[in-house]
């Protein structure tokens, strides 16, 4: 548990930050809208493009196809299981009910994992969660969108998933394409353009958890205290950390994975609800309220339901 606080140190400290500058009111609902849009069509976009081009080869991606596989399966196992639980809400406004159902499915699949991979296995394991990132995103920006704008499937629903950052996705998988076919010459005044273009991707994209969890810590200081524990956030924390990971770990054990893989994917399917869900939220007028209370309840009891977790399946 100790080393899970100390891992999550980082996001709390930011988050802390928000906090405190909003109370201060020296930050305010307004910035917090601006701010997410801003980390939606830039920040963001530029990770996704970093992140990509620098980790992968379409090689590797191609054989390495399971890691975003896995998490493609533990996301749509939770959007699953928010759907058929969304009924639960009908008294509740329909703001909270397209929350609720993008936070039944978005977990923190990157920062969190990565930071606890580093300590329990190895550079290795880390390797695997940077791939299994890809189906995340790939699940974000249709059905998490979908989910969180209410939108139904048909002409609107895919103008509306042409986002900055699923344009960044389809950029760069084209991008890795031609990469495979093309080298550039040592030197060349094209290869030190994009060479800058990347680097100025990176700077960008660094930005994206500081802000997250910048946006996440105002939005928490905005929210009555009564709220953050009321049934709603207390059943759906349980959802997301209990309900949720038991069945995706029951299909990941029945799979024909390798250990790693599959110990990977177990981690990835018991973290707490992921930070960007404030941002969306913000961004497309949404209950960022509930996502807030649920990233904070979430990241409190995954202290105990993590480390349970991955004492169950290491005594398999």
């Amino acid at each position: 548990m100790l080393i899970l606080l100390l891992k999550m140190l980082p996001l709390i400290l930011l988050s802390l930050a928000g906090y405190v500058l909003c109370r201060m009111k020296w930050l305010d609902a307004a910035f917090n809208r601006q701010l997410s849009l801003v980390m939606l069509n830039v920040f963001y976009p530029c990770l996704i493009v970093s992140k990509l081009l620098d980790n992968f080869t379409w090689e590797t991606l191609l054989q390495n196809w399971v890691m975003p596989a896995g998490t493609i399966l533990i996301l749509v196992t939770g959007w699953v299981i928010g759907f058929l639980t969304l009924p639960l809400l009908k008294r509740h406004p329909e703001s909270t009910r397209r929350c609720y159902h993008f936070v039944s499915m978005m977990n923190n699949y990157s920062f969190l994992p990565i930071l606890m991979a580093t300590s329990l296995w190895g550079e290795k394991a880390v390797a695997l969660i940077v791939l299994s990132a890809l189906g995340s995103e790939l699940c974000v920006w249709t059905l998490g969108v979908k989910s969180i704008t209410g939108q139904k499937f048909g002409r609107g629903f895919f103008r509306q998933i042409m986002s900055l950052p699923m344009i960044a996705l389809l950029t760069s998988f084209a991008l890795l394409a031609i990469r495979t076919r093309y080298v550039p010459a040592d030197e060349t005044l094209t290869d030190e353009f994009f060479k800058n273009i990347l680097t100025t991707c990176r700077m960008a994209g660094a930005a994206t958890i500081p802000a997250s969890a910048l946006i996440c810590g105002v939005r928490i200081a905005m929210i009555q205290p009564q709220r953050l524990f009321s049934p709603l956030i207390l059943g759906t924390s349980l959802l997301r950390l209990v309900v949720t990971p038991a069945v995706c770990i029951a299909f990941l054990l029945l799979l024909p994975l390798g250990m790693e893989t599959r110990r990977v994917l177990i981690l990835i399917a018991t973290m707490p609800v992921a930070m960007v869900s404030v941002t969306l939220a913000e961004a497309y007028k949404s209950d960022a309220d509930f996502s807030a209370s649920t990233i904070f309840l979430t990241h409190l009891l995954c202290l105990i339901t993590i480390p349970l977790w991955l004492a169950f399946v290491s005594g398999r």
